[in-house]
């Protein structure tokens, strides 16, 4: 009897650790056929990038067609937009150099045809189509603009929210540039800044998710999770639907939190190797699929995941090693390898559909020196920003290199599209094209 009992526990414990992720969760959909479990598991042992291409001759049936999609601010979904085609150097807007342009990612404002920017001693500059200078403010004292300030935007149609590299946070007129209330946090922001009606949404260095009014600026709630000395080299992401905001953490965690009082509503761990440390990790920015209420996004760890938005559960997960944004198009995922890779995949089941080697035509020695820093889609081509100033044109059809366009010596934004024109970010100046 006593054997039957030892026999008994240990097969219980095996059932349960077989069972259950480290969160508490189902870790496989119940619909997942063995075989389908088989590969996964094998998949997440070896954990190896592929570097050959795969089904080349593949050919997608282009144009496709523009993605539908609203509030793409809101889910990080941007789709098959509208780009003009004919990418020559229109104009260019310039301000003072900011130093360390390479260690952050800007981001660009629009308000109609203008842009909005900053320069390196944290002052706000709105220009207008014609590259003017419509209005340019500075909320920082001498002390402060000595620093210099790190300045991160986020809009809706009549305020502007700023987090700086120096703990601020304000909100200005869109409009006229006038500052309407400005705040001190005790730690510096590390993510994406969400506006969400009246209020809010930016992760803190603590790794703290912070709701703020949008009116006033005061706190509404805050969410804790784990906090690491060491932080990431990338920004934090956030999404929100109706009902829920969506973020991770630097140790790559994804949290669902009830978005009206902070409350926990699942945590999903994406990271089982505990000897990766948080500042190595690079995730791509969460994408929220509406269509579908599930979450994509990927890592330079090579894994690319696909998470239901309703319970947290991990759909399916493929290696690709990337920490750009993905674009969706329908059923289709592009998604573009550090190693300079473009990847087709299935939206649905995570099958990779096609792999292209777009740095083909680079030799070795270039090819250990260069990285993509972003990408944006219409419906015939990819355009990808890459880190020694250079912009490619890839066919989405057969996934080959088309054409290369010159912008800077130095390291350049990922691509920015506004009325069909792109706007690309360097250390001084913004140069659009259409």
């Amino acid at each position: 009897m006593i054997k039957i009992s030892i026999l008994s526990i240990i097969l219980f414990i095996f059932i349960s650790n077989c069972s259950f992720s480290r969160s508490g969760f189902w870790t496989e959909n119940e619909n997942f056929e063995k075989t389908n479990i088989k590969k996964t598991k094998l998949l997440f042992e070896e954990n190896k990038v592929n570097t050959k291409e795969f089904n080349q001759d593949f050919i997608i049936k282009t144009p496709l067609r523009l993605s539908k999609i609203k509030n793409s601010n809101q889910n990080n979904n941007n789709g098959t937009i509208y780009i003009n085609e004919n990418l020559n150097k229109v104009s260019r807007y310039s301000f003072a150099k900011i130093k360390n342009f390479s260690f952050f990612n800007p981001e660009l404002i629009f308000e109609n045809e203008n842009l909005i920017f900053f320069d390196k001693k944290g002052s706000i500059i709105k220009f207008n189509e014609r590259s003017k200078i419509v209005w340019k403010i500075n909320h920082y004292s001498k002390k402060e603009k000595k620093l210099p300030p790190v300045l991160n935007f986020s809009s809706n149609e009549k305020i502007l929210i700023v987090t700086d590299s120096l703990s601020n946070y304000y909100a200005i007129d869109l409009i006229s540039g006038d500052l309407k209330w400005k705040k001190n946090h005790n730690s510096i922001f590390i993510s994406d800044i969400k506006i969400d009606e009246d209020k809010f949404y930016v992760v803190d260095s603590n790794s703290v998710m912070n709701c703020f009014s949008l009116i006033t600026g005061k706190k509404i709630w805050n969410f804790n999770t784990d906090n690491d000395l060491i932080k990431s080299q990338k920004k934090l992401s956030i999404v929100f639907d109706k009902n829920k905001v969506y973020f991770n953490n630097l140790k790559g965690e994804i949290y669902s939190l009830n978005k009206n009082n902070g409350n926990l509503i699942w945590i999903t761990p994406t990271n089982n190797d505990n000897s990766i440390q948080s500042f190595m990790i690079k995730n791509s920015k969460l994408v929220l699929d509406n269509t579908s209420n599930n979450i994509f996004f990927s890592n330079n760890l090579n894994n690319f995941f696909s998470i239901d938005a309703n319970n947290g559960f991990i759909n399916w997960k493929q290696i690709i090693n990337s920490d750009l944004t993905p674009v969706i198009s329908k059923n289709l995922i592009f998604s573009i390898s550090l190693e300079g890779y473009f990847y087709i995949v299935d939206k649905s089941k995570g099958n990779i559909i096609r792999i292209t080697d777009i740095f083909k035509e680079f030799s070795k020695r270039k090819r250990k020196k260069i990285f993509p820093i972003g990408f944006v889609s219409n419906q015939n081509y990819i355009y990808l920003s890459l880190n020694n100033g250079k912009i490619l044109e890839i066919d989405i059809s057969n996934g080959k290199h088309v054409s290369t366009l010159k912008i800077s010596r130095d390291k350049i934004s990922k691509p920015f599209i506004n009325n069909g024109q792109m706007f690309i970010v360097n250390n001084n100046s913004i140069t659009k094209l259409n």
